[in-house]
C-alpha cells in the first residue's frame, strides 16, 4: 500500500462519529469550493433584493439600529419590513457588522443565507448518518450534494434569499424527531415557525407522527410560546403587541395571485381571471388543501405498519410538495424543504435519484424564470412534472406501509 493510501485510510473520531483522512479531506475541498462558488455570485442583484433587503438595511441603518425594530411597518417610509421580527433582527445585527456602510450591505445579507446553507449541509450529513445506519461515505456525499444543488446556491448566493435559515431549523426538528427527542424537535420547529411561516408545511408530518404515537404532542406549545417570546425586544423598542402577532395574518393576505411562479395545480388556470374570482378560488383551494391532508393523515393512522427513519424522511417530501402543490399562491421557492431532502432519500436506492434531479431542475426552471428572465413562458408542462414525482413519492410512501420493518429498508 501507497503511504498516501495509509495517510488517507487513518481513522479518528470527530464528535462520536469514525472519519478517515480522505473523508475528511474531501469535506474541507468541497466546503472551500462551495464557498467560492457561491461568491462568483455574489454581484448578482435580484429583484427581491432590490426592492425588499437592500430598502430594509437602508432603513435600518437611518433608524441608527436597534430603533429600527420600534417602528411600525408601512406607517411611513421609515419601515417597508414585512418578516417577522426575528429575521429583523438579524438585520439589525448586520447594521452593525457593516458600520451602516450600505455598500456592503448586500454581501452581507449573502453571507448571512451562505452560512445557514452550511449548516443545512451538516444537519443533512447528520439526516443521512442516522438514516444510512452510520454509513459516512453516502453521508459525506449528501452534505456535498446539498452544498452544490442549483436551488440552494441560487436562492443565497444570486437571490439574496434566506429559505436556508428557517429550513436548517425544520431539518434539525426532523432530525431529532427520528432520534426521538421531542423537545429539541419542537424547540426548532418553534425557532423555525418564528423566522417564516412556510415551517408550517413540516406540520401534516408532525401531526402524522403524533397520530403514529411517535412524538408527544404536548410540546407543540413551544411554537406559540417562543413565538411571542421572540417578540419582546421589538416590543421593548416600541412595536405594539397586536401589530406584532399580526404579522403572519398580514402576509397571508398580501398577495392574491394564484400560483407565484410555484408549478403548482393552478397554472392551469388562466392568470387573467378577475381579482374578485381569484379571491374566491384562494380560500377554496386552502380548505380543498386541508381535506386531502386530512385524509392524508386518516388513511395513515388506520394502517397498522412499522415506521422506519425512510419511511419519514419520505413523508416529509411527500406532505410538503403536497401542500405546495395545492396550497394557491405559492412562490417557487416553498419547494426547499423537500428538495433538500431528497438528497438523503436519493441514497436509499439509485431508483429514487431521478426525484432529487427532477425536483432541481423543475425548481431551477422557475428560479431563473424570476432571476434571468424566462426562459420557459408556459407553466403548465412543469405542473404535470410536479404531479408526477408526488405520485411516484405517494406509490414508494404507499409500498412502505405495505411491508414489515425488517424489510422496509
Amino acid at each position: 500500500m501507497r503511504l498516501i493510501d495509509k495517510i488517507f485510510d487513518v481513522e479518528f473520531k470527530i464528535f462520536g462519529i469514525t472519519v478517515t483522512c480522505f473523508d475528511v479531506l474531501f469535506g474541507l475541498i468541497l466546503s472551500f469550493l462551495g464557498i467560492m462558488f457561491r461568491l462568483k455570485l455574489y454581484d448578482i442583484q435580484s429583484g427581491d433584493y432590490v426592492t425588499a433587503f437592500a430598502d430594509w438595511m437602508r432603513e435600518c441603518h437611518e433608524a441608527g439600529g436597534f430603533a429600527y425594530l420600534g417602528i411600525k411597518p408601512g406607517v411611513s417610509d421609515a419601515s417597508t419590513f414585512d418578516y417577522n421580527c426575528m429575521f429583523q433582527y438579524l438585520i439589525v445585527i448586520l447594521h452593525y457588522i457593516g458600520g451602516g456602510n450600505t455598500e456592503n450591505d448586500m454581501y452581507l445579507v449573502k453571507t448571512l443565507s451562505v452560512i445557514f446553507d452550511y449548516v443545512c449541509a451538516v444537519t443533512i450529513f447528520r439526516i443521512a448518518y442516522h438514516a444510512t445506519a452510520g454509513n459516512v461515505k453516502k453521508s459525506f456525499m449528501a452534505y456535498a450534494a446539498v452544498l452544490f444543488l442549483p436551488t440552494v446556491v441560487l436562492n443565497s448566493a444570486a437571490w439574496a434569499q434566506n429559505d436556508s435559515i428557517y429550513t436548517a431549523f425544520v431539518l434539525l426538528s426532523l432530525l431529532h424527531v427520528l432520534k426521538k427527542n421531542d423537545i429539541r424537535a419542537f424547540a426548532y420547529l418553534a425557532v423555525a415557525y418564528s423566522f417564516k411561516q412556510q415551517s408550517i408545511f413540516f406540520m401534516p408530518f408532525i401531526i402524522i407522527m403524533w397520530l403514529k404515537n411517535k412524538v408527544k404532542i404536548r410540546y407543540i406549545l413551544f411554537i406559540p410560546l417562543f413565538n411571542v417570546i421572540s417578540m419582546i425586544p421589538a416590543a421593548i423598542a416600541g412595536r405594539k403587541w397586536g401589530d406584532l402577532l399580526g404579522i403572519y395574518g398580514n402576509q397571508v393576505s398580501m398577495f392574491s395571485r394564484l400560483s407565484m411562479n410555484y408549478p403548482s395545480i393552478y397554472t392551469i388556470i388562466t392568470s387573467d381571471l378577475d381579482k374578485s374570482i381569484r379571491k374566491l378560488i384562494i380560500p377554496a383551494g386552502t380548505i380543498a388543501t386541508v381535506m386531502i391532508l386530512g385524509v392524508l393523515c386518516y388513511y395513515i393512522y388506520r394502517k397498522k405498519f412499522s415506521i422506519t427513519s425512510k419511511y419519514m424522511i419520505t413523508l416529509v417530501i411527500f406532505s410538503v410538495e403536497l401542500c405546495c402543490f395545492c396550497l394557491p399562491v405559492m412562490h417557487e421557492r416553498y419547494g426547499y424543504i423537500p428538495e433538500i431532502l431528497a438528497v438523503v432519500y436519493a441514497l436509499y436506492s439509485y431508483k429514487r435519484m431521478p426525484v432529487c434531479a427532477l425536483l432541481q431542475v423543475i425548481s431551477m426552471i422557475t428560479y431563473t424564470r424570476y432571476l434571468f428572465g424566462a426562459t420557459v413562458t408556459t407553466m403548465w408542462p412543469l405542473s404535470v412534472a410536479m404531479l408526477a414525482i408526488i405520485l411516484v413519492v405517494g406509490y414508494d410512501l404507499y409500498r412502505q406501509m405495505q411491508i414489515p420493518e425488517a424489510e422496509n429498508v
